[in-house]
């Protein structure tokens, strides 16, 4: 059978659908994406046994056929063809012919696919219960508290990103690996009935990130032990973390003791050079905060020392010393794009806040480091 289909929609959706899919993969199946030939539309489909993605276009074919092949090499001679229409042609032993319809170019690309026999069903879209959220709202969201996460497995509970509405009308998005914490609210346009909360894997929320758009709404629903999401014609089915996620309202300090405004990219000039003389995973840095100066020190002796000084305004009455890991914190300003941020103290080990100028239903927490001085 025959398909003709435009070359860049097409190596877009196996791209989208590839993302998922692991060099790495035992099984070998699961290194390919299973594609779905409609007489007006391919389906190409992908998972990794954790998530699964569904992605749609528009194409002719002269019948129907499922089939899988490898998705990255697919892409890759798709993308060294000329602009244009390609026709694509599968035998039934699953031979997969490319040509491009481009005059100038007379060759033939042939890969080898497989039949769909042993490729996992993945679960279609769930439309019971279904929430509209705005995408670029969401992807805001999600990219201001994924830096907060656990990148390890040993507790899952901190490996993902937490979704819940306990206030009407209102999101919240909460990630943490126990030594840093970022929180995120915002007012939604729709009801959102989220109130038990869900733990959606960091891996899934990085894909739906790269998915969303800056206009237009997504829909997401729940079922069972699962979470999807529906971007325009792409699909995102992920099972959902088991587990009780931290009290993170517990960890915000209700009260801080020193209140400081400092201009953000200032603070994040310095802490780049700081950061020089400091050594992972440590990272550590001395901040001294007075009424109108914040003052950077580091000082690892096989590495060398420094000390910056710049203008902030605060209530301190005196020196207030405390130590932070230099990372963390330059982590939370890349997600804040005021001009000025508010960061709070109480005490030397007490946790550290942060959030953008006028904005505080964004906040970032950070652990201190102890000090000889605490």
């Amino acid at each position: 059978m025959s398909i003709v289909v435009d070359k860049d929609i097409l190596q877009h959706a196996i791209l989208i659908a590839d993302a998922i899919v692991s060099s790495k993969n035992v099984n070998t199946i699961l290194s390919n994406c299973l594609f779905h030939i409609y007489r007006d539309s391919i389906e190409i489909v992908s998972t990794d046994n954790e998530i699964g993605i569904r992605t749609r276009l528009d194409a002719v074919s002269d019948g129907e056929i499922f089939f899988t092949a490898n998705g990255k090499r697919f892409a890759g001679i798709l993308k060294e063809l000329p602009k244009g229409e390609v026709v694509i042609d599968i035998s039934e032993n699953y031979q997969i012919d490319i040509k491009t319809k481009a005059k100038d170019i007379k060759a033939n690309y042939t890969l080898v696919g497989t039949s769909k026999d042993e490729y996992p069903e993945i679960p279609f879209f769930y439309d019971d219960n279904v929430i509209e959220i705005n995408q670029s709202v969401l992807r805001d969201m999600f990219r201001k508290v994924l830096h907060a996460a656990a990148t390890d497995t040993i507790k899952p509970v901190f490996n993902g990103v937490y979704l819940v509405s306990d206030t009407p009308g209102m999101l919240t998005v909460v990630a943490t690996d126990s030594r840093r914490l970022a929180i995120i609210s915002r007012m939604m346009e729709n009801d959102i009935q989220i109130s038990d909360g869900v733990i959606i894997p960091l891996k899934t929320v990085s894909e739906v990130v790269r998915l969303l758009e800056p206009t237009g709404n997504c829909r997401f629903s729940l079922f069972e032990n699962q979470c999807f999401f529906k971007i325009g014609e792409t699909e995102i089915v992920s099972r959902i973390i088991d587990g009780q996620f931290p009290n993170y309202r517990q960890v915000i300090p209700k009260e801080q003791g020193i209140t400081a405004v400092v201009e953000t990219k200032k603070i994040n000039d310095s802490l780049r050079r700081a950061m020089v003389f400091t050594r992972e995973p440590v990272n550590k840095v001395l901040m001294h905060v007075g009424k109108n100066s914040l003052v950077l020190e580091t000082k690892t002796p096989e590495l060398g020392e420094s000390t910056e000084e710049i203008p902030l305004e605060s209530n301190a009455e005196g020196i207030f010393s405390i130590g932070v890991n230099a990372q963390f914190l330059m982590d939370t300003l890349k997600e804040i794009d005021t001009f000025s941020m508010n960061i709070g103290f109480t005490g030397q080990m007490s946790p550290i806040t942060i959030s953008p100028e006028n904005d505080d239903r964004f906040i970032s927490v950070i652990m201190p480091i102890q000090i000889k001085s605490a």
